[in-house]
């Protein structure tokens, strides 16, 4: 007869042998999504991606040296195609064939428009195009060209991430780019407004210091078994971030447009960060909502 030894703990010799599995083995499978949540989702992230990125062409072109016209040239064509397209997310009919072709053709418009800016900020980085579009910022749009053409996939195979992955992937995401606001407004305060300047510094702190948390979240449990309790506390603590840096960029916003503060910020622009920090509160809301559906369907 085969000797197991005593194992500590509440493991039995079941549990046991499992743990010599590969935990992936254990993951939720993606989820299928229905027609109506496929319109509804598709058209929302179109309806709000395609203005991200007919602004994005815009501030582009304001950022370049004002000697290189085709570079300016471009990105004015840019803004007319998303424009365009933005038009028609609002004409389009509730039918799914028509969405989906839709979103392929949204798919296409921003991979042009992807590939632009990575080849942009190689270019930049190598000191052959010059400005004031510094390459982190050029990184944080491309990331979210990536974002939405990966986003219109996934509706476009009928699937969407399961909850658990959904929460690690959106927070880390959104996380990175709520930090990189943040950093981006207290460059572009003038130094003069001292108290702005370091709030502005302590929101990318307070974000980075969540990102890093998603991160390791993340390394621990991507892909893995479901673990709800520490999944939904990330997305909370997000929420109350999110919320914050959210009244903040409002009030920011208004100071700018009434000329209250100094600074070199676009009042587009402004309303641009306070626009993707709502995006973001919203993304928060659905994920919390299938998290509260899928704890329900469970205990049944």
């Amino acid at each position: 007869m085969q000797y197991h030894p005593q194992l500590p703990g509440h493991v039995n010799i079941d549990q046991y042998n499992q743990m010599l599995v590969a935990p992936e083995t254990f993951a939720a499978k993606p989820e299928s999504i229905t027609e109506q949540l496929f319109v509804e989702r598709s058209l929302t992230e179109n309806k709000f991606w395609l203005r991200i990125m007919k602004e994005h062409a815009l501030f582009l072109g304001e950022g370049f040296n004002r000697k290189d016209t085709h570079l300016i040239q471009q990105t004015d064509r840019f803004y007319q195609f998303f424009e365009q397209q933005e038009r028609k997310a609002y004409q389009i009919p509730n039918n799914v064939e028509l969405v989906r072709k839709f979103n392929e053709e949204s798919i296409e418009l921003v991979f042009g428009f992807r590939n632009f800016k990575r080849n942009l900020l190689i270019l930049i980085i190598n000191c052959k195009v010059s400005g004031f579009n510094f390459p982190l910022l050029v990184d944080h749009i491309a990331r979210e060209a990536e974002y939405f053409m990966r986003t219109l996939k996934k509706f476009n195979q009928g699937i969407i991430e399961p909850i658990q992955d959904s929460i690690i992937n959106e927070n880390v995401f959104w996380l990175r780019i709520m930090m990189e606001h943040s950093r981006f407004i207290a460059s572009l305060l003038d130094q003069s407004e001292r108290n702005l300047v370091n709030t502005a510094r302590k929101f990318g702190d307070d974000f980075e210091t969540l990102l890093n948390q998603a991160r390791d979240v993340e390394s621990m449990l991507s892909k893995k078994q479901p673990t709800y309790p520490i999944i939904g506390k990330m997305n909370k603590d997000s929420e109350t971030a999110a919320q914050e840096i959210l009244a903040f960029k409002k009030t920011g916003l208004e100071l700018i447009k009434s000329c209250q503060i100094r600074n070199v910020i676009n009042p587009l622009l402004a309303d641009h960060v306070v626009r993707e920090a709502e995006h973001f509160l919203y993304m928060i809301h659905v994920l919390e909502g299938r998290l509260n559906a899928k704890k329900m369907s469970d205990m049944q």
